[in-house]
């Protein structure tokens, strides 16, 4: 995405400390449009999530979104959709559905909005997250059978006005219209609408914790992207005499737990 310049201003018609103003805003602008996408491969006939771009979730099942990123209040265009060429087949659909209805973060919990929605939009398709689940749409692949679409998601009033910021849950699902290749596993965008990055971060710290699901044969992927691997092990290694990591049930993370991670190493199986 392009930046766009404003007419140079003489600095005779500003104050230092507007100049400075101005400066600190079209950097924290420029900063925060960045372009970033939720990656979707296929794994062993099932749609996988993973982390891609400029912006990183912190797991392959959760991610940031912030409103305001491109300079318009309560919308952002960001996370796209993106797939490599040949990850679909020509002629298929790539859809998503709603697997939850709009959720507000509290700081220690998520409550259902009240009167909150979320639009998501492509050209004259709408989709309007209120409180229930509801079916997405689809678009079709590349001819080439790559995917990259960025959907507009925009923070609405059913009714009044919207409170004056929050952070916001949404869950979803991929699926495509092949006949063949199983949905995603469900996976969450963590909204930030005004509230702080430390505010924001904790609230994906907790979607992770507590939303997603972890396969029950797979206890060691701990940031649930469908194998055990580094980032696992690295999250292990971090919660070594807690109780966070805690495989084997003794309370405690240490020995015994790494040994059972590194016997699980690699694809959970399904």
């Amino acid at each position: 995405m392009k930046a766009h310049h404003s007419r140079p201003t003489s600095s005779a018609l500003l104050s230092s400390s507007a100049a400075a103003a101005l400066a600190t805003m079209f950097i924290t602008t420029s900063a925060t449009a960045q372009h970033f996408d939720i990656g979707v491969r296929i794994t062993d006939g099932t749609m996988q999530t993973e982390s891609l771009g400029t912006k990183s979730a912190t797991a392959a099942r959760v991610f940031p979104a912030y409103f305001g990123d491109t300079g318009v209040a309560r919308f952002t265009s960001n996370p796209g959709i993106d797939a490599a060429v040949g990850t679909f087949t020509p002629g298929t659909r790539l859809g998503f559905n709603a697997l939850s209805g709009l959720r507000r973060f509290s700081g220690n919990a998520v409550e259902p909005v009240t009167t909150e929605r979320l639009e998501v939009k492509f050209l004259t398709l709408v989709t309007l997250i209120g409180n229930d689940a509801v079916n997405g749409f689809d678009l079709a692949v590349q001819s080439n059978g790559g995917y990259h679409r960025h959907l507009n998601f925009t923070l609405k009033p059913e009714a009044g006005q919207l409170p004056a910021s929050g952070i916001y849950v949404a869950e979803f699902e991929l699926y495509s219209n092949d006949g063949v290749t199983l949905p995603s596993a469900p996976f969450f965008i963590v909204f930030n609408d005004g509230r702080s990055s430390t505010e924001h971060e904790e609230a994906i710290a907790w979607v992770e914790t507590n939303l997603v699901e972890t396969p029950t044969n797979c206890p060691a992927d701990f940031d649930a992207d469908g194998d055990v691997g580094a980032a696992d092990l690295a999250q292990l290694l971090s919660a070594w005499a807690t109780a966070a990591a805690d495989l084997d049930g003794d309370g405690d993370t240490g020995a015994a737990d790494l040994s059972l991670l590194l016997s699980t190493w690699g694809a959970c199986n399904p």
